[in-house]
């Protein structure tokens, strides 16, 4: 895969991620949540653990990267608390958690319930979608293009608060269609 490739494919899994966008206050003030290892994911092989490690790994290669994230998106995403919601095909939930700073990922964690135990004020940016998805964007060419697309057939559903980051992801769909 090229490194385009590669950026495209972080680019779209922080799109697939809009799910935890708090205020640039809150991220600073994160300091009591539960440490959790951005890229480790838990030793055991559940479909769930699975999924989590391989966005654990693609959070990575989007840091490493960021140079090459779209704008567009990184403004986005910005510093904003993501909550992610993904319908597992085993029919259990995947509940996850970014905190992004300055448009990178600083901090990303699942959780068992359906709101986040640690978040203070509320995502900004939630997604919702099903393992099948993820996976589609994920192993796409284009996984921004994809994931655009997915948001038009709406079976990536990504709720924005405010005017701003409705502008940004509507912009973000324009572009990327």
């Amino acid at each position: 895969m090229s490194p385009c490739s590669k950026t495209r494919v972080l680019s779209l899994f922080i799109l697939v991620m809009l799910l935890f966008v708090p205020i640039a206050g809150a991220v600073s003030n994160a300091g009591n949540i539960q440490e959790a290892d951005l890229y480790n994911a838990p030793e055991n092989t559940t479909t769930e653990n699975t999924l989590f490690a391989e966005l654990s790994a693609k959070a990575e290669l989007y840091n490493n990267n960021f140079d090459k994230v779209p704008e567009v998106l990184q403004r986005l995403v910005a510093s904003e608390e993501i909550a992610g919601k993904i319908k597992l095909e085993n029919g259990e939930m995947l509940y996850v958690t970014l905190l992004m700073g300055g448009g990178k990922i600083r901090d990303f964690y699942s959780y068992e319930t359906p709101t986040d135990p640690n978040s203070k004020f509320g995502p900004s940016i939630t997604v919702e979608t099903d393992e099948k998805t993820i996976q589609k964007v994920l192993d796409s060419e284009e996984p921004l293009k994809e994931a655009v697309k997915c948001m038009n057939d709406d079976s990536l559903k990504v709720e924005t608060e405010g005017l701003f980051r409705n502008l940004m992801l509507s912009t973000l769909k324009t572009f990327y269609k």
